[in-house]
């Protein structure tokens, strides 16, 4: 989320040229199905947690810059932010008092949308035995460790693929509210004009 919100309000105040590289950097790593990416980068690299981060901080990188870029281009001619400019307030100033609270809103709805697909990607390399190692807990280790034995028992893998289903669902019905509370808000705040 950090890097891909710092390159997406950099890439909004970029020349064009510029922005539009960071664009097809974004566009070439979406390009890519999540899991494919996962399995070439843990091939290349091997199997640890370290790699199952990188890999989901690459893969969702995209979502926020573009989010990013998009709100910061909305916002950068707001009367606010030029008399800012006038006083002689720096980039980076800007940047931290002004710009980041006004686009934090939906970056945090896109980040619990994005985290069941995180949840996911490290629990599909972990049941592969490619995520993250015993000792640490996953689910994709415990629905593999219940998996060798379906054939004496089908509770382990079926509450463990519950808890994963409910985490995943949970975050993304939560992502689904603050969306909708967001818009909710906005549409009054309209109203009130």
């Amino acid at each position: 989320m950090s890097l891909g919100t710092l390159l997406g309000i950099v890439a909004a105040y970029l020349p064009a040229r510029l922005e539009r590289f960071v664009l097809i950097v974004f566009d070439v790593i979406s390009s890519f199905p999540s899991m494919v990416l996962a399995l070439a980068i843990v091939a290349i690299f091997g199997p640890s947690t370290l790699i199952v981060v990188v890999i989901a901080a690459v893969t969702l990188m995209p979502h926020f810059g573009r989010v990013a870029r998009g709100q910061v281009l909305a916002l950068k001619s707001a009367p606010f932010l030029e008399a800012e400019r006038i006083l002689g307030a720096s980039f980076a100033r800007i940047v931290v008092h002004h710009i980041l609270p006004n686009i934090i809103g939906p970056l945090v709805i896109l980040a619990s949308m994005d985290i069941p697909v995180v949840i996911t990607i490290e629990a599909g390399l972990s049941f592969l035995g490619l995520g993250v190692r015993p000792p640490l807990a996953s689910w994709g280790t415990l629905i593999q460790d219940g998996y060798q034995f379906l054939s004496d028992s089908w509770v382990p893998v079926v509450v463990s693929s519950l808890a994963l289903a409910v985490a995943t669902l949970g975050f993304t019905l939560f992502g689904e509210a603050a969306a909708r509370c967001r818009s909710i808000r906005a549409s009054g705040r309209s109203a009130e004009r």
